[in-house]
């Protein structure tokens, strides 16, 4: 379980490629907020690259798997990259152990 803390997104734009940073818990609550940012983001034809900065995330549970990798679909359905940056241990270790850290771009992540 979260330690209860909200979620908050924050896009930065940088032409081709855009940051989304996100703070909190990647819960139940992530994917109404992740999902409209993302396909808002995929309507510039600018952009190239999605790099999602998760060193604030202080949980992950499914739901914020599912909704890293639905983003991460979306994406590759208009041919942009999508892949998570500045990713803590405690992140690291799930996406390893899911067999997710490759699907998301997890430099060195054996999963």
């Amino acid at each position: 379980m979260g330690t209860g803390s909200s979620t908050a997104v924050l896009v930065l734009d940088g032409g081709p490629v855009v940051e989304i940073l996100l703070e909190g818990d990647l819960d139940l609550a992530v994917a109404p907020l992740l999902a409209p940012v993302v396909r808002q983001v995929l309507g510039d034809p600018e952009v190239r690259s999605i790099e999602i900065d998760v060193a604030l995330v202080s949980f992950c549970d499914s739901s914020g798997l599912s909704a890293l990798l639905n983003a991460r679909n979306r994406a590759a359905e208009r041919g942009v990259a999508l892949r998570l940056v500045r990713v803590g241990p405690r992140l690291e270790r799930l996406l390893a152990a899911t067999g997710l850290g490759r699907v998301l771009g997890v430099s060195g992540c054996a999963g």
